[in-house]
């Protein structure tokens, strides 16, 4: 029997090889905050009821982001049904929309879990269930009480962000996300993982939540990023990481002072990192800095190759020339580039599109390890841009929430089309055509990996022999759909 299960919901039909960090921060913070240990996560997107049913929760937490909302919704319906058990719902919608809270749900979190989760629980281990009169004390929490929405007071943020302790990594079952993937976005298979080290992004770009999810962006210390990925190559062998922070700091010292602290701890040189950046904060001593430790990748949301969409995006501080300088000296000391864009802003033209296109092109041919994604303009809940889209009507009654996972495979759908100047259909066509000619690059990337070093390993590991046939068959195609047509 387990007390408190955590469960992430994936997307029906997407699959999901990264550890849910935020549940592994949860986990740390009950245990050192409370000396609560009873918990387990549950993270697929198969056989999820029968894996929470076996364990037999006391009280179950789930986590709802706007494109698993349907699953979750489901989820915590036959939770409460069936297992007749407190339900807990926290993440970016709930925070966002806290309106939509089921009533079978006893309790919202909104915002940073950590505190509002332990005040919870401590009540849950006190009286064994969670009352309206109750959770009226607790910050940061919206719930029902009869047929009334009640939002108690903001939570603050936690201050400083090393008071929340790293991951627990072994409730988050660690080894069984340390296979060989392409964590780095360099088409090699290393044995990768994602850390965190801030919280939080100082802009505000109209179609983000990030924002509205953390408030003031707070940055672990130094010292502490050093000792998480210490732990993580010496405990764990790992080689390659992701930092997913919303925006990676820009700040040289910082970045030199994990540096040092890599070093000290005889681990520099031994990982490498892909990690985010803005364009218009990337100059030489940044790069050379990210470069000594251990950097080998950078992603750039450049979003437009149109200067007027992208100012409508992200606002005036950052410009089209400030992305193709970015990629080009990244490029120039040895790093590679993963560029971002996104096509359906509001009041964007087909000519739009183009200069987007054309963006592509040249970034592409700038060096053969830059890569482009695409995706589609989504005004996600919490957002400036959901607030465009609520105001003129947009937003449909029946929400599909599927949609908004901003892959162009699942969201290219009339729902949520901001547009309103090209046709949908004429749309649908300039996606295809731009995902088509951003993921050329990769199919050839792909096979050029394709060595005798990368099949031996493949032969003596089976998982990693399926994730490369499975790039292989996603992007196959891509190369007779993205030649120029006649």
């Amino acid at each position: 029997m387990a007390g408190l299960v955590l469960v992430n919901p994936w997307i029906e039909g997407v699959s999901n090889n990264k550890p849910p960090l935020g549940l592994g921060y949860l986990a740390a913070y009950l245990r050192e905050g409370l000396g609560y240990t009873d918990v387990r996560v549950v993270n697929t997107g198969r056989h999820v009821r029968e894996r929470i049913a076996e364990l037999h929760p006391e009280i179950v937490g789930f986590t709802a982001y706007s494109a698993n909302f349907p699953e979750v919704l489901a989820l915590s319906h036959w939770v409460k049904e069936e297992l007749a058990v407190p339900v807990l719902l926290g993440g970016p919608h709930i925070t966002a929309m806290p309106e939509s809270l089921p009533r079978w749900v006893d309790a919202g979190v909104i915002g940073e879990g950590e505190e509002t989760l332990l005040e919870l629980m401590r009540i849950f281990l006190h009286r064994r269930r969670l009352l309206p009169p109750t959770l009226a004390e607790v910050n940061g929490l919206v719930f029902w009480d009869g047929d009334r929405l009640v939002r108690t007071a903001p939570r603050p943020p936690i201050v400083p962000l090393d008071r929340i302790p790293p991951p627990d990594l072994q409730v988050l079952e660690i080894e069984r996300y340390l296979v060989p993937s392409q964590i780095l976005m360099t088409n090699e298979y290393v044995r990768g993982t994602t850390i965190i080290t801030s919280r939080g992004c100082p802009f505000r770009c109209v179609y983000c939540h990030v924002s509205a999810k953390w408030g003031r962006v707070r940055y672990h210390s130094a010292e502490r990023v050093a000792e998480e990925i210490a732990v993580l190559v010496r405990r764990y062998r790992v080689e390659g990481i992701y930092v997913a922070d919303d925006l990676f700091s820009a700040n040289v010292h910082r970045v030199r002072a994990i540096t040092r602290g890599l070093e000290e701890r005889g681990v520099l040189g031994k990982v490498r990192f892909f990690l985010d950046l803005r364009a218009n904060l990337v100059n030489e001593a940044l790069i050379l800095a990210l470069k000594e430790m251990g950097v080998v990748r950078i992603s750039l949301g450049l979003e437009s190759g149109s200067e007027r969409i992208l100012r409508y995006l992200k606002g005036g501080d950052v410009s089209v020339e400030d992305g193709r300088r970015a990629v080009k000296l990244a490029n120039r000391l040895g790093i590679g580039c993963h560029c971002c864009f996104m096509l359906g802003s509001p009041g964007e033209t087909v000519e739009d599109i183009r200069q987007t296109q054309q963006l592509i092109r040249e970034i592409l041919e700038m060096s053969p390890s830059n890569f482009c994604q695409v995706n589609v303009t989504t005004p996600l809940p919490g957002t400036p841009l959901w607030e465009y889209a609520r105001e003129r009507g947009l937003i449909p009654k029946e929400i599909d929430w599927r949609q908004f996972s901003l892959d162009p495979s699942l969201s290219t759908a009339p729902d949520f089309y901001v547009n309103e100047v090209i046709p949908f259909e004429e749309f649908r066509r300039l996606v295809e055509e731009t995902y088509h000619l951003a993921n050329s690059r990769r199919l050839e990337a792909i096979l050029r990996k394709m060595s005798w070093r990368y099949l031996a390993r493949a032969i003596q590991r089976p998982r990693l022999a399926l994730r490369i046939v499975g790039d292989w068959l996603r992007f196959r195609g891509l190369r007779q759909v993205a030649a120029p047509r006649s």
